[in-house]
This record gives structure tokens, sequence and C-alpha cells, in this order.
């Protein structure tokens, strides 16, 4: 993609031209468009799987380690998700982890990152890990401080969490990096442990050449956990960082709507309070940061979110307190088909839309031999 050409130039372009001009631009559009719809759908429906993907395998991290046997074992418990999100917008190159778990017995933490998906070039990735190991290091003492226990830095350990199909990229990856490592006489690479997630056996286990500084944590993960050994109820319905459709799905449509409807006193179920929405956030979202802070957040996010709904008119505001669905029916599956139908609709729209002017535009200066815009 030209980042330089967009549907604006577009736009611009079409302004200037003659009749004939216009009508061989937008044939151009018109062909592309009927291209890039079903690329845009490709795309999109990647995207919330891949989103999907990676919140159930955080989900399923979190929940090994909430009063279960490899928990109360192995002394490590699930503290909150997303640790140092909040410093995430604030520098660039902040990058957090997924997960922070804890063991008060002897200050040890572990840092945990799930990822669904692995270039070719798997060195990214633990690039990416490193630039969030240099945030945990520089906010450690202010992690301590939000838990109110001193985390002993010689007694932290990274954890990647990967699928199966990707974990050999990972495998490589890192054995290059421990090469060069040793070479360059760096010590570091091997606090990165690795977890796979075997999606059939629906098991995650540690790299059987990885070993954890807990003893029963390692002879634990070796055997691997997974949904039949966890006993709690405990539930992470999305994070901070979820995919706004989706948190539109599971909060505003699947909580609070569903509360508004079987509410007998509700005359308008689909009119749904600013503060509703809020409250269902900041119950659900797990931040590791004062309630003050945590609110502060999930305020911003949600304001993104509300813009996001309306962009692909999903509902509308109706003041400063309120939103409305817009969409048929009432019942509830009814809703969620009339408002994903609408979503799916309108994003592929504005993309293909957007891809096609672009793409017309390129092609439309090649066959007139025009090298810029200002050209013409």
């Amino acid at each position: 993609m030209n980042p330089a050409i967009s549907s604006l130039d577009y736009e611009g372009f079409i302004q200037k031209s003659s009749l004939e001009e216009r009508r061989i631009l937008r044939k151009l559009n018109d062909e592309w468009k009927k291209y890039y719809e079903p690329v845009a759908r490709e795309r999109l429906i990647e995207n919330i799987e891949t989103d999907k993907k990676h919140h159930n395998l955080i989900k399923l991290c979190a929940k090994a380690f909430a009063e279960t046997d490899l928990s109360i074992n192995s002394g490590y418990e699930f503290y909150f998700a997303e640790p140092l999100i909040e410093f995430g917008h604030i520098e660039e190159g902040n990058k957090s982890f997924d997960l922070f778990l804890f063991n008060e017995s002897n200050q040890s933490a572990i840092f945990i990152e799930c990822k669904t998906s692995i270039p070719t070039r798997a060195k990214k990735i633990l690039n990416e890990i490193e630039e969030s190991k240099r945030l945990i290091v520089n906010k450690l003492e202010y992690l301590s401080n939000i838990i109110g226990l001193q985390i002993k830095p010689e007694r932290i350990e990274y954890v990647l969490c990967v699928y199966d199909k990707d974990s050999r990229k990972i495998i490589d990856s890192l054995n290059k990096k421990a090469e060069k490592d040793e070479k360059n006489r760096i010590i570091g690479s091997e606090l990165i442990k690795l977890w796979i997630y075997r999606p059939h056996s629906q098991l995650i286990q540690l790299y059987q050449n990885h070993i954890h500084n807990n003893q029963i944590l390692t002879e634990m993960l070796l055997r691997g956990f997974g949904e039949d050994s966890l006993r709690s109820q405990f539930e992470l319905p999305y994070c901070i960082t979820t995919h706004p459709y989706r948190i539109i799905k599971l909060a505003i449509i699947g909580d609070c709507y569903t509360k508004n409807l079987h509410y007998e006193n509700t005359s308008e179920p689909k009119i749904i309070t600013i503060d509703t929405i809020l409250a269902a956030l900041e119950r659900n979202i797990s931040i590791g940061i004062s309630q003050e802070q945590k609110k502060e957040l999930i305020s911003e996010k949600l304001e993104k979110i509300i813009k996001y709904g309306e962009k692909y008119q999903l509902f509308e505001k109706i003041n400063e307190e309120e939103i409305r669905l817009i969409c048929r029916g009432n019942d509830i599956q009814v809703v969620k088909n009339n408002i994903e139908s609408k979503f799916f609709k309108n994003w592929i729209q504005e993309w293909s839309d957007s891809e096609a002017k672009r793409k017309a535009i390129i092609e439309y200066k090649k066959r007139s031999g025009i090298q810029q815009l200002k050209d013409y």
C-alpha cells in the first residue's frame, strides 16, 4: 500500500478531471471495489477471530492460576491482566505483557505474553518482548507499590505463549538469539520461557527444553494444563485492548442490553446509559492500578468505543448520558445478528471503498503516464 495516495486524492482528482476522465476513473473504482469487498470481509473476519483466539489464550492462562491445583502447589497466583498498560500510550515503544502472576512466598513474578500468530521472522516478536521487559524493569518499583509487596528483580521470569503451529519458529529464533548472546557474552535471552498451546488437546505445556525457577511449576507445566484442570468460576470476558467491536458485542449488547431487556421497569431497552456501560467495563476488565486511574483509563477507552459504534451506525449518542442501539427487533439474538450484519456491511464498504479509490488513482496515473498528482 502506498500511504501517500488516499481516497482524498481520488476526490480531488475527480474535481479536476474532464467528463471522460471521470468516467474512466469511476469505472476503475467500481472494478476495484468489487475486487476489494471479499478481501475486506476476509480481513475483518480474520482480525476478529485473531482477537478472540488471543483473548481465549489469555483467559486460559489467567484461569490456570486462579485457585487451581497449579496455583496452590506452585504458589503463583494470577494478579491482573495487561500490567503497566497505563504507560502504553505515554512513550513510543512502550509495550506491556498480557498477564502478571506473583508468588507471595518468595516474591517472584512471571509476566506472560500470548501470541496467536507469528510472522515468518519470529525475531520481531522477541524484539517486542524485549521492549516489554524494559518497561517492567523501569517500572518495577511502581508495580511493587501497586500490589503492596516487593517484587525481587532476580526472581522475574518472562513467558511467551504461542500456538503449537508457531512454536518451531519461536524455538529456532530463540536458539539463534541464544547463540548470538553467548558469542557476545550477553545474558538475558534465557529468561524467556516458551509455553505451547495445543488446540486439539486443549492443553498448554512448557517447552521440553525450558525450566522455571520453581520446580513444581516446571513439573506441572510439562504435563500440561487445560480446561479440564480448571475448577475456578473466575472469568475474564475481555480486556481493555480487546477489539472495539467485540467489546460492543460482549459488554454493551451482551451485558447491558440483556439486563435492560429483562428489567421490567425499562420501557426502552435499547437506550443504555453511559454509566451502565462504564460500570460493566470496570467490573470485568482486569487492570492493576488504583480505582480512580482505572475509571479514567476505561472512560477514555469507552469514549473511543462509542465513536467507533457511531461511525459504523451501530448506535447513536442521544446525549452525554445515553446511547440508543440502532437495529430491528428486541430479542437478544435478533439484536446481535442485526448489529453484526450492519457492522460487517459498513466496515467492508468503508474499507473496500477506500482501497478501491486508492488503487483506481494508481492505475489511472500509470495508464496516463502521470508521475505525481501535482503534475496533473
